[in-house]
């Protein structure tokens, strides 16, 4: 007796082998002819469980009530006192329920129905962005915004000690609210006999400006250049007197958009103790950040926030903001960037302090991360135990630090093995890919066909291979635990007017049944592909199987092409038990109805008989009932080597 090439063995004629190991996910790269033993051509809503074994995948129910139209957006909010509820926009309102209850109306502010909303909670604040509307903030009762300032108006100069001449001092003033700050006023200027650090101690120019309501303080940009003014000081009345004396702040200018209620952006994190915003569609090349501290959310540079244009009028646009590490382990805010062919890049962006005079303000630090590729898809972006995850068109991204070479980044593909399906998606709908980390798998929900995500495929972390793919379709994904401590995995549908969960305790879709398909590779049945085996029996062991399962064997025999050989479907036996269902003779054990558990065999073995002389052989199990279950655990392939000819159909020439 000797092992053969495949770990079973070889008794005189006799071959036998057995495939139990499936931890090398889906292979749409290679042709099935080509893929190893562990790999699947098709995995057809199926996963992967125990040490690699397939079965078929979680289920999917509805989760809570309904809502008034197709949802733009759910996120979870952890009140002060550690209790949670959803948060869920709808119809342009915003909704809040708790455990699945009713859905009730959060007022305060509204939205543009039908945008995708974004979410994240800092300061006791669940923040809601979209990039169209104001951004709205909700403390656990109600939702506010800030209302927009004017730029303000009427800004003279007037010459206290100083005559008219040669030189020139030009002005433009903001208004400052409690989160941000206006766009710069109309240019004044003010023709003066001598430049301004040349001033005497009597000599001084006064600016006044119109007082713009609801502003709690001004900002002052002067220059001796007309279009560069640069900050001198702030002014909580609606004057200045400036003397000379004050140094000029020429690290920040008046900013280009107007941010008193907020920029408007779609992508933000949490970095540092600060907000990060990027994706603005009135100004796609800036990161925003906010003040630390009391000043988190205000994005002025009066409460140490501000902005960083990356390679304005570039090609690289920033989509997505969230916090990773530098290269050395330091905390980073990371924008990741699209350009047209997919490519993309990476920034990080760090924050320095420094003071001019007796003010003190932030510098934005940006670096591209060498080399990088970006992300297509906002909600894409995603991060496991280690690494950011993003999809592009060219395929699934990771970021994250390079082995054995400190202080070094680097992106790298992980979607080679399903490259072909990758780039068969619908390119027009790609930035709707949305993305999760959960029970150490990353899923991915994209577009295969039509203009929304259809299909779910997912990264198994543990395994290190590619599922693909759910018949569902997801436009953002969510977890919620509930006051019961219980964590729901929950998806945005791409329309509907529900929540929908996934788990491993449901049965079916929305309380239809789904099919199941896995096909494995062709697996040549000798070391050398030419060769034959007469192939008696496939073997199979299922673990705990339910309703109906179908298993069928195709090959390639030496008279006929590749055909079905056989087929049968497989019904397993059940067993019941429980107390309480109905009463043995005069006695009831129990006072409740209960609910049944159904058993069935955890290791049942099957065969079907081929008796057939094969040189290659693929296996298909198929399942279409809801309550259809099993864990391909085994298969065992059974024959007797032979010594034939090959096929005269193979002869090509003399």
């Amino acid at each position: 007796m000797k092992f053969d090439f495949r770990g079973g063995t070889t008794s005189q004629n006799k071959t036998e082998f057995e495939i139990k190991d499936y931890r090398g996910g889906v292979n749409r790269l290679l042709q099935e002819a080509s893929l190893a033993f562990n790999e699947a051509k098709e995995a057809t809503n199926l996963m992967l469980v125990d040490d690699g074994k397939w079965k078929p995948r979680w289920g999917t129910d509805y989760y809570g009530s309904t809502l008034p139209s197709t949802i733009d957006g759910a996120a979870e909010y952890v009140n002060n006192d550690g209790t949670t509820e959803l948060i869920a926009i709808s119809n342009g309102k915003a909704y809040s329920s708790t455990n699945g209850g009713t859905w009730t109306e959060v007022t305060g502010a509204t939205f543009t129905a039908g945008t995708q909303c974004f979410f994240m909670q800092i300061s006791g604040y669940l923040y809601i962005a979209n990039g169209t509307d104001n951004l709205a903030r909700y403390n656990g009762s109600v939702l506010t915004t800030y209302s927009s300032l004017s730029a303000p108006t009427g800004l003279v100069g007037t010459r206290t000690g100083l005559a008219s001449g040669t030189f020139t001092m030009y002005a433009q003033v903001t208004a400052v609210n409690e989160i941000g700050e206006t766009v710069g006023s109309t240019e004044a200027s003010v023709s003066i006999n001598k430049p301004r650090d040349q001033w005497a101690a009597s000599e001084y120019i006064t600016w006044n400006w119109d007082t713009v309501s609801d502003a709690t303080a001004y900002q002052l940009y002067i220059s001796e250049t007309t279009g560069y003014e640069a900050l001198l000081d702030s002014s909580s009345a609606n004057q200045y007197m400036d003397d000379g004396t004050k140094e000029i702040n020429v690290y920040v200018e008046p900013p280009l958009s107007n941010t008193t209620a907020a920029p408007k952006f779609k992508s933000m994190t949490v970095s540092g103790n600060r907000i990060w915003a990027t994706n603005d569609p009135s100004n796609p090349y800036i990161v925003y950040f906010s003040g630390t501290g009391t000043a988190i959310g205000k994005f002025s540079d009066f409460y140490g926030g501000g902005w960083v244009a990356l390679e304005r009028g570039g090609r690289e646009r920033p989509k997505a903001v969230i916090h990773y590490q530098s290269g050395q382990g330091d905390g980073r805010s990371t924008i990741l960037c699209s350009t047209p062919e997919g490519k993309g890049a990476v920034w990080q962006i760090s924050i320095t302090s420094a003071t001019v005079g007796d003010t003190s303000f932030s510098i934005p630090n940006a670096t591209k991360v060498v080399g990088s590729f970006g992300t297509d898809s906002q909600l894409s972006v995603t991060s496991d135990n280690n690494n950011i995850w993003f999809f592009n068109r060219r395929g699934m991204y990771t970021l994250g630090p390079e082995k054995n070479y400190y202080g070094i980044l680097r992106t790298n593909e992980l979607s080679s093995r399903i490259r072909p399906y990758i780039r068969g998606l619908v390119g027009s709908a790609i930035d709707s890919v949305c993305a999760y980390f959960y029970d150490a798998k990353v899923f991915f929900s994209v577009p295969t066909t039509g203009t929304s995500n259809n299909r779910i495929i997912y990264y198994d972390t543990e395994r290190m291979c590619w599922v693909v793919d759910w018949s569902i379709g997801a436009k953002q994904f969510l977890e919620y635990t509930d006051s019961s401590k219980t964590t729901h995995f929950l998806y945005v549908p791409t329309s509907g007017e529900k929540l929908i969960e996934m788990s491993s305790s449901i049965a079916g879709d929305l309380g239809a049944s789904f099919s199941t398909t896995y096909t494995s590779g062709r697996w040549s049945l000798n070391k050398f592909w030419k060769d034959f085996l007469k192939l008696k029996k496939v073997f199979i062991k299922l673990g705990s199987p339910r309703g109906e399962i179908n298993f069928e064997v195709l090959g390639s025999g030496k008279s006929t092409g590749f055909v079905s050989l056989g087929s049968a479907t497989i019904t397993p036996q059940y067993s019941m038990t429980g107390m309480g269902f109905d009463v043995m003779g005069e006695v009831q054990m129990g006072d409740t109805l209960g609910v049944p558990t159904f058993f069935s065999d955890s290791a049942d073995p099957r065969y079907i008989k081929i008796n057939k002389k094969l040189k290659d052989v693929q296996v298909r199990i198929t399942t279409q009932s809801t309550d259809a279950d099993y864990t391909l655990q085994s298969m065992i392939f059974s024959g007797n080597q032979i010594k034939v000819n090959p096929p005269s159909s193979w002869r090509v020439g003399n």
